[in-house]
């Protein structure tokens, strides 16, 4: 990513997006067609949130992603992965179950940008958090997120994800 377009960037709140979601287009049809009609819905109903990559100077949308809440099985978690003993079955963790870059900004390190926003967001919430998940929708997106350090899971090769905590390594 150039580092002088990032002047121009600006991460904001689906709810405070003032640029058309139509104009939005990804790779993948299933994204654009969540984006343009059901984020919303699932934000109000507070079901995730989302957050929107937008050039300011250009007055476009670069991409999206969500996140919500949700667990993970320790059993889940590779046993070479745990550092100390987790006492609990289940640990907190965060989801991006979602995330889109418009095909006009493809391969510049959008998708990197708002992983790390991500993580930044979810360490910024103060929560006990111990992971960061994704479900990467294809065998492309499971690559994108390895290259980033997410790990799979055992038993579920299209979920991955990325230790924020001291007991995963």
């Amino acid at each position: 990513m150039d580092r002088g377009i990032l002047i121009d960037l600006d991460i904001v709140a689906l709810s405070d997006l003032i640029l058309s979601k139509q104009a939005f287009c990804s790779d993948s049809q299933i994204l654009n067609l969540y984006f343009q009609t059901q984020a919303s819905q699932d934000e109000k109903k507070e079901l995730t949130k989302c957050f929107v990559l937008i050039n300011k100077k250009l007055e476009k949308i670069i991409g999206y992603y969500t996140l919500s809440a949700k667990s993970i099985n320790v059993a889940d978690i590779p046993i070479s992965r745990i550092k100390k003993q987790i006492r609990y079955p289940m640990i907190p963790a965060a989801l991006i179950d979602r995330l889109a870059i418009d095909r006009n900004f493809t391969r510049q390190g959008f998708g990197k940008f708002l992983i790390a926003d991500a993580i930044s967001k979810v360490r910024e919430a103060k929560l006990g958090i111990a992971a960061l998940l994704v479900e990467a929708k294809d065998i492309k997106a499971v690559e994108f997120y390895k290259k980033l350090g997410f790990i799979q899971f055992m038993d579920k090769q299209d979920t991955l994800f990325l230790p924020l905590t001291k007991l995963i390594k």
